[in-house]
């Protein structure tokens, strides 16, 4: 069965690595692994933010582990394992969505002099100073300000190569404990009091750090058009040419699929009178006459 209509054009929800997404074709002509990388970015941080609500579903089940110890003196800790197995996953998605920002910014910045294709080398070099002017100051800045970075790193090589860890929650104040006797720091296994908070934490900061790599990045940006799906109805693709421009919403753009659709009255979009891409094709407007030529 087709659905009748799917809208896909939503601007309003985009952040800064959707904008990358969209217009950075019109500047940079990337390998393939880097535009695998590029989707790979939101994918990973998405899977990041889907796991951590999981984890949150599976929550109240580390209680029934905690009965389990009080009735027979011991748990096999079935819920735990299971809780701590999504969470761990949610730092390994954490790192992977860092990791292919690392492979963007190389892509770009490759003729710097000592840039390493490394997301540990990039962090390490950067916080070390090794990088002159061939590398943006801005940037540096940004990576510089990301401490939370090299414990998220010590953290996924471990469980990359490691056993589940182990969940247990305090039964008055419900903080969750996380311990790893796999990943040591100073002899001592690793042991984070609060992992809700902690994940919590590490979700904004590594959104945070994203949202301003990638608005420095769409900064330098040459202003282009692309050809945008607007949704899919009746089975048919529509598209607006779009514009890179300081603000994009719902009515940016010029629609291309009137065309052919203002002669079918069953195809007709459905949002057509009230969208302004679609009064901008039917006033005559070219998109290049809004967008200066790419020179």
């Amino acid at each position: 069965m087709i659905l009748p209509k799917v809208r896909t054009f939503v601007p309003e929800l985009w952040g800064q690595v959707d904008i990358f997404q969209h217009f950075y074709s019109g500047t940079h002509t990337f390998k393939e692994d880097t535009k695998k990388a590029i989707p790979g970015i939101k994918n990973h941080f998405q899977k990041a933010i889907t796991l951590y609500q999981l984890a949150n579903k599976l929550l109240p089940n580390l209680s029934i582990d905690e009965e389990e110890m009080q009735r027979k003196g011991f748990t096999e800790a079935v819920n735990a394992q299971e809780f701590s197995a999504v969470l761990e996953e949610v730092f390994t998605e954490l790192y992977s969505s860092i990791d292919c920002t690392r492979k963007v910014i190389v892509s770009i910045y490759q003729r710097t002099r000592k840039l390493k294709d490394s997301t540990r080398k990039l962090f390490q070099d950067v916080r070390n100073n090794l990088f002159g002017d061939d590398f943006p100051a801005d940037l540096k800045k940004i990576i510089k300000e990301a401490e939370w970075y090299f414990e998220l790193l010590a953290i996924r090589d471990e469980l990359t190569h490691s056993d589940i860890g182990y969940c247990r929650i305090d039964k008055d104040t419900q903080s969750v404990t996380y311990t790893h006797t796999g990943i040591n720091r100073e002899g001592k296994p690793l042991i984070i009091e609060n992992v809700i908070d902690k994940i919590n934490f590490l979700i904004e900061s590594v959104n945070i750090f994203l949202g301003a790599i990638f608005l420095f990045l769409n900064s330098k940006l040459k202003v282009t058009t692309v050809a945008t799906p607007c949704g899919l109805f009746y089975g048919r693709c529509y598209l607006r040419m779009l514009s890179l421009e300081p603000k994009i919403d719902f009515n940016s753009g010029v629609c291309q699929s009137h065309i052919w659709f203002d002669s079918d009255p069953q195809l007709r979009c459905h949002l057509a009178e009230s969208c302004g891409a679609y009064s901008s094709a039917k006033s005559g407007l070219d998109i290049h006459q809004q967008v200066p030529p790419i020179k």
